[in-house]
């Protein structure tokens, strides 16, 4: 507390840039997004502007009108620090006329002000990765008195943390990096294929692999049965056509 006292001192006689607001890049469409899904998205993200617009302005105290950063290189008010500090102050002008400030403090010089706040924006998604690999990869759950046993299971948790990050990063799935391994897995399935059987009025859903583990644990009365059936539905719906072939242009 007493490094931000006095770089909040320092600062007053130091000159402040405004910095600008980036207007949020809007989310990149998929390529193989069918044009139907693009329209219906295109419709809801209007209703919900629609929406937004009609909401009642939030009070003055909660908008930020201006925005301002001070660079303090070389800050030695800490002595214990044997290396000179780079400070960051930055300050939130809210439309009451109130102001909010706070500051980043790091060891590493840094020549665009705004590196260390953006450096600083990753601490939330480091934390959650943090949080992912201990409580969902088996890493607190491992329990052993041999030194050489935990580390090698810690070095193996990170190494299958890390090839599935590279894989949702090829992907260009970067959004499901916070979730647990079994919800990225469900996610990153290429296609899922069910079969529906009809009874009367009543139907089953089954994945195709339980489907065809169903008909392999079938008595053998009943395989042959269904092999039999099986094989005039391949005959009737895969076979060729019987219509003439369209004439040849001349």
């Amino acid at each position: 507390m007493d490094i931000w006292q006095d770089a909040r001192a320092l600062g007053q006689g130091q000159p402040w840039q405004l910095m600008a607001q980036p207007a949020p890049a809007p989310p990149p469409v998929p390529a193989q997004r069918p044009e139907a899904i693009q329209r219906r998205e295109a419709k809801r993200q209007q209703t919900l502007a629609a929406r937004k617009a009609a909401q009642p302005a939030p009070p003055p105290a909660q908008v930020v009108v201006r925005r301002e950063l001070c660079p303090i290189k070389g800050f030695t008010s800490w002595a214990a620090a044997s290396v000179p500090l780079q400070v960051l102050l930055l300050r939130d002008t809210y439309a009451d006329g109130h102001q909010d400030g706070w500051g980043l403090v790091s060891t590493g010089d840094f020549h665009d002000p705004l590196q260390p706040k953006a450096a600083y924006g990753c601490r939330t998604h480091i934390e959650e990765r943090h949080r992912q690999i201990k409580c969902f990869y088996d890493l607190t759950d491992f329990h052993s008195r041999s030194l050489a046993a935990i580390t090698a299971q810690v070095v193996l948790v990170l190494l299958t943390y890390t090839l599935r990050q590279w894989q949702l990063w090829k992907r260009q799935q970067e959004q499901r990096a916070h979730c647990g391994p079994e919800l990225i897995g469900q996610q990153l399935a290429i296609h899922q294929q069910w079969v529906v059987i009809y009874h009367q009025r009543a139907y089953a859903q089954m994945p195709l692999v339980t489907f065809a583990r169903e008909l392999a644990e079938l008595e053998a009365v009943a395989r042959a049965k269904v092999l039999a059936k099986l094989r005039r539905l391949e005959q009737s719906l895969l076979a060729p056509s019987d219509l003439p072939p369209p004439p040849k242009r001349e």
